[in-house]
């Protein structure tokens, strides 16, 4: 049923403008992203600054997207209530052996009645957790965990015992849709796989769904269709847990959830983001710091530029621009004029003392002084040199006496050769600048091939001098000499001028103290670059997050006062006797306030109901937002718990009016229910619930005809005539009229379903028609007219009528509370009889 509204006023926090008007929204039905939408561009025109406006807009904009999102995704929960036709059960709690059961998918009353062990909860527990697609209970409350952290001891085992798994199915249906729902539960008593399809007609292949991908858990959770007093009693133990069941019936549903989980992402993600960006750039604070140090070292008087920081860079380009740290090359090595200008002149001295050395030596003797020199001094180690000279291989003997005395002889040019010694010494410690050099030009853009060639033409000669300084040291032997002569060649070339002059322009000292200050910052940029976008939102995002919260406490609180008065409503009828009334409900994000009255106007804890009265209590709020949701059943199981007489009677007239509208499946072991409610229900069936102690196997059988059991129920009260009660609904005559006129009614309806079967026609069909007559006439003449026999019979609703047609005023009248002198009752009994058996027991 989808009962519309608009939210009561409320002022808004943070000092906005209170709410002048409201969308509709379903009562309790599950929030839409479309009735979302509608609230917040309310509260956004209601914003009374420019940033809460840009919050609750920025909010606006995500539930559209959502919205946008889910169009074309068929959802169950939506549309018209489903009605429960079939429940299966094998290795599930108490049934060890495989269990079906067929369900009347129309308004009214169905009892599953039997002892205790019969398999009355299997059933409730098996529809809930095919359902719900979970073991656990539907409000999220589990149950406290012992001082060792295992299974308390009355939890439900919900693989049956010598089962390794177990499964409960439903079959739900609307109009010619069906819904099949399959639980599959492991040998831990936990859900491990949901089975979920779609058939549109009898003719229609099913069609799989992940069910739990729609917002059918919602409705689960906020329009639980079993009650199981058992399982709500254990859980709410504390006002923690009485807030989740409540909050869970106001039903703000999968939207509004899918909505706050996605703002509470966001926000998280956009602070991360945030604080992310805050260390990133502390981080280069202080490599940059690190960087300045370090060159400040090096040339204290050099001109030194601040880093202007600001707490939110909103263009990174611009900034670096600002602060000249747009140079992004790798750290080069440091070239000076000054160590190229000493690197030509060492180059020029040692030109020069070879020059000198071998320019005044006389013959080729003095030209090879040194080799000679090295030479002698090598065959000065050599114990036998032998008498074959080494040089023109010819036997002479005294070859190194010969040349020990022509290294005599040129002995006046070894200060020359110092000389040239000393010179190489100087030139090798500037040929690494040469190397650096090329290192730049290497590294640089906008070299053309031919200067890239030269550069590393003249970075292999400078190595190879290196490697001959390496071999020979500083000596002027003939590999030193020639290695400098290459490399002398390429450096006294224009095309050298140039590449020096390049690579100083590019190691300057500011260009280098600004290329480490970059690289210093390239983790920051990146993180610039990757996260900005969102901190610069987390502001919007966290102002977004308040006013889902203050849309969560406006929707709730609008919602817990309508919940309040309606449950209100259900105390009063369950305990109006006891003069116990529900006064005031106070729902927070963590607790439920709830302030109950007491017979003497007192206040009372709830700590103070008996149990009975607290069974009550927790039923009330089930029953304030039974009307609403998906599901057009609801299942109680032992909703008597401790009840009295008195008790029992009004909860038999709370289910009656609920089955008005939909189906009310009742399991008890309780009698007296049984029967208070086949007598207040027009449309009631009861079975008998019974379990094989040995084998495990649940019968379901269906008791006598309702319409006889009303009529023995209407005769046993007229043969033990109690006294009125002060705190009963009915008199006497009242009861058993009512009981003979839903008697005759029920009896009419099987007369009806009886020759649907039998003719082919559809049942549900043929019984719409049927209900679409308000009182008893009209039902009668509508059968008559759905009804055809042949000629030669009497019509079953002619016979009838001509038993107890005169009395039909009566009944109805008693139906609505009035009341007539009390006559023969006996009479009107036996003409119900009479009437009944004619619908009732009638062949086609």
């Amino acid at each position: 049923m989808n009962l519309h509204h608009h939210l009561a006023s409320a002022p808004a926090d943070g000092g906005e403008e209170p709410c002048t008007e409201s969308t509709a929204i379903g009562e309790f039905d599950l929030l839409t992203y479309a009735e979302l939408g509608d609230e917040i561009r309310l509260a956004a025109e209601r914003a009374n600054t420019a940033a809460k406006r840009a919050a609750w807009n920025n909010l606006l904009k995500l539930a559209e997207s959502a919205a946008g999102e889910n169009t074309e995704v068929w959802d169950p929960a939506q549309g018209e209530a489903w009605s429960l036709a079939s429940l299966e059960v094998e290795g599930f709690q108490g049934a060890t052996k495989p269990f079906s059961v067929q369900f009347d998918p129309t308004p009214g009353v169905t009892i599953f009645h039997g002892p205790n062990g019969s398999g009355k909860s299997t059933i409730a527990d098996g529809i809930r957790t095919a359902i719900s697609g979970t073991t656990d209970w539907w409000a999220a409350v589990t149950p406290g965990k012992t001082r060792s952290g295992k299974t308390p001891l009355w939890e439900k085992v919900n693989c049956a015992r010598d089962s390794d798994s177990a499964t409960v199915g439903v079959t739900l249906g609307r109009a010619n849709e069906t819904l099949t729902i399959t639980s599959h539960i492991g040998k831990d008593g936990l859900v491990n796989k949901v089975d979920a399809y779609r058939a549109l007609g009898a003719d229609d292949d099913p069609v799989s769904i992940l069910i739990s991908s729609t917002s059918w858990p919602y409705a689960v959770e906020g329009h639980p269709p079993v009650f199981s007093y058992a399982d709500v009693e254990r859980r709410v133990q504390q006002h923690e847990d009485l807030q989740r069941y409540i909050k869970n019936l106001l039903a703000l549903g999968g939207c509004f959830d899918s909505l706050d989980s996605r703002v509470a992402d966001l926000s998280l993600s956009a602070s991360n983001s945030s604080k992310k960006l805050a260390a990133a750039q502390k981080s280069a604070m202080a490599a940059v710091a690190k960087v300045d140090h370090h060159f400040l070292d090096r040339d204290p008087s050099h001109p030194f530029r601040e880093i202007e920081w600001c707490d939110s860079i909103s263009d990174i380009n611009s900034w670096l621009v600002e602060n000249e740290l747009t140079d992004r090359a790798s750290q080069l090595p440091e070239v000076t004029e000054s160590s190229l200008r000493n690197l030509t002149t060492s180059l020029k001295e040692v030109d020069r003392t070879i020059e000198e050395l071998h320019g005044n030596a006389a013959g080729i003797h003095h030209r090879l002084s040194g080799p000679l020199h090295s030479l002698h001094s090598e065959i000065q180690l050599v114990s036998d040199p032998g008498y074959v000279c080494p040089v023109c291989d010819s036997e002479t003997e005294d070859w190194v006496d010969r040349l020990g005395n022509n290294v005599a002889s040129i002995e006046e040019l070894r200060a020359k050769r110092a000389a040239v010694a000393i010179s190489f010494g100087q030139l090798r410690r500037h040929v690494p600048d040469v190397l650096s050099v090329v290192e730049i030009l290497t590294q640089g853009d906008g070299l053309s091939d031919s200067e890239k060639c030269f550069a590393d033409d003249v970075g292999s000669r400078a190595s190879a001098l290196l490697m001959a300084f390496d071999a020979h040291g500083s000596q002027p032997v003939a590999d030193v000499i020639s290695s400098f002569i290459h490399l002398r060649d390429r450096i006294f070339r224009d095309e050298w001028e140039k590449a020096a002059s390049t690579a100083i322009e590019l190691s300057n000292f500011t260009r280098q103290w600004h290329r480490s200050r970059r690289a210093a910052l390239d983790p920051y940029v990146s993180v610039w670059s990757d996260e900005h976008e969102e901190a610069e939102s987390a502001p919007l995002w966290e102002a977004t997050r308040k006013c889902i919260g203050e849309l969560s406490d406006r929707l709730m609180k609008a919602r817990a006062s309508r919940f309040e008065g309606r449950a209100g409503l259900q105390v009063k009828k369950l305990l109006e006797d006891a003069g116990i009334s529900l006064e005031s409900l106070n729902l927070t994000r963590k607790r439920a306030e709830i302030e109950v009255q007491g017979s003497d106007g007192r206040s009372m804890e709830l700590a103070m109901l008996s149990a009975g009265q607290r069974n009550a209590f927790l039923l009330a709020p089930l029953f304030a937002t039974a009307d609403a949701g998906p599901f057009g059943f609801l299942v109680l199981d032992d909703p008597v718990h401790s009840f009295d007489e008195i008790r029992v009677d009004r909860l038999a007239a709370v289910i009656s009016d609920l089955a008005q509208s939909r189906r009310v499946i009742v399991l008890t072991h309780d009698e007296r229910l049984k029967e208070h409610l086949l007598a207040r229900s027009s449309r009631c069936e009861a079975l008998a619930v019974s379990r094989d102690t040995v084998t495990g196997e649940i019968n379901v059988e269906p008791t006598d005809e309702l319409w006889r059991v009303l009529i023995s129920d209407a005769r046993s009260v007229w043969k033990w005539s109690p006294k009125p009660s002060v705190t009963g609904y009915l008199t006497e005559s009242q009861i058993i009229r009512g009981l003979l006129r839903q008697a005759l009614d029920d009896a009419l309806r099987q007369c009806v379903i009886k020759y649907s079967l039998k003719v082919g026609a559809s049942v549900a069909d043929t019984v719409s028609k049927l209900d679409s007559g308000t009182t008893t006439q009209s039902r009668m003449a509508l059968a008559r007219e759905i009804i055809s026999v042949d000629t030669n019979n009497a019509h079953p609703v002619d016979l009838a009528m001509q038993a107890c047609s005169h009395h039909l005023r009566k009944w109805n009248n008693a139906a609505h509370g009035q009341d007539e002198n009390k006559p023969d009752l006996s009479r009107e009994i036996d003409a119900g009889l009479t009437a009944c058996s004619h619908l009732g027991e009638f062949v086609f």
